[in-house]
């Protein structure tokens, strides 16, 4: 299967960001240092505490989904397991390709439309944000920040209000939507419209189960314990690392990494794990070289099982016949 160049292009462009952000976060830090804390660290209870916060993370994902694909025929929980593990690996080794993935694995195994598919993940990053936004506001209240801290939170605040605005307009009218659809695509062959138009119909369609205010608010719901898993991972980590951090502290660690992951990544997050650990945790008085190895200790134990277990599942995620709901 051929890559697309700009497939290519951003795997290129995420390598030269992770590697000047390798290079900031190591700036004035021995990494002998850094690898001494690892070969010293405590990987018993703190590294399990990691371990289930991934799992937790790939569940809560999961379950929050299948909400927005629509629960009452949408595939059971456990089923959608594998493909966003699949998903979620791709992520961390070719950015964004694990959504098309997601996708295409739905339609060829449930029949759903790969718009209808797309329309809920774009849904999805929206909540995400919402629940990483309302994490950040209780993580300001228990801990002293920074004012670049501040304007971090509300850069998130702004793209959030852009999904959404965008979101709401699809939810709320959608035959306007369709109709101005149709307007823009006048000038085009009648062939490619009516295909356009479909697939735009479909859209609308998945998007069909954020009109109910109970199925919103449990989305929301399980989009705070997604990102509370990360935030165990992450304290997980810098405990392994030798250093225990609050409630406060590990929130922030994933707001950072949320706003490292806006910018083109390279494989594995190398450099925006390390930048976010570091930039977060060294004002609340880690030391920076703890800071660091607790970010190798999230890259080996959260990220690189994703990626080993996702790539194992993906052809069975995009098989005809390999996976039947529980």
């Amino acid at each position: 299967m051929r890559v697309p160049w700009s497939r290519l292009a951003g795997l290129l462009a995420g390598v030269l960001v992770g590697a000047l952000f390798l290079v900031l976060a190591f700036h004035g830090t021995p990494i002998e240092a850094v690898l001494h804390i690892l070969a010293a660290g405590d990987w018993g209870l703190p590294a399990l505490a990691v371990l289930v916060g991934t799992a937790a993370f790939v569940y809560a994902k999961s379950a929050r989904w299948r909400l927005l694909l629509g629960a009452e025929r949408a595939p059971s929980t456990l089923t959608l397991l594998r493909p966003v593990t699949a998903g979620l690996a791709l992520n961390a080794l070719l950015p964004h390709a694990g959504e098309f993935v997601r996708a295409f694995a739905l339609q060829r195994r449930h029949g759903y439309a790969a718009s209808a598919v797309l329309s809920s993940i774009v849904a999805e990053r929206v909540f995400d944000l919402f629940g990483v936004l309302l994490l950040a506001a209780v993580a300001l209240l228990l801990v002293p920040v920074s004012p670049s801290m501040y304007a971090a939170v509300r850069l998130l605040a702004f793209v959030a209000a852009g999904l959404a605005s965008c979101v709401l307009a699809a939810v709320a009218l959608p035959g306007v939507v369709r109709r101005v659809a149709a307007l823009l695509l006048q000038p085009l062959p009648d062939r490619f419209a009516v295909r356009v138009l479909a697939q735009v119909d479909a859209a609308l369609v998945g998007l069909a189960p954020v009109r109910s205010p109970a199925t919103s608010l449990a989305v929301l719901g399980w989009s705070l314990a997604q990102w509370l898993a990360v935030a165990l991972c992450t304290a997980g980590s810098a405990a392994v690392a030798g250093h225990v951090v609050g409630v406060g502290p590990a929130i922030l660690v994933v707001v950072g990494i949320v706003m490292a992951f806006l910018l083109p990544n390279a494989p594995g997050y190398a450099g925006s794990v390390q930048v976010a650990f570091r930039v977060m945790l060294e004002p609340q008085g880690v030391p920076a070289d703890v800071a660091l190895a607790a970010s190798f200790v999230y890259q080996l134990l959260m990220i690189l099982p994703l990626i080993v277990v996702g790539l194992a599942w993906l052809r069975a995620s995009l098989d005809r016949g390999g996976i039947t709901d529980p």
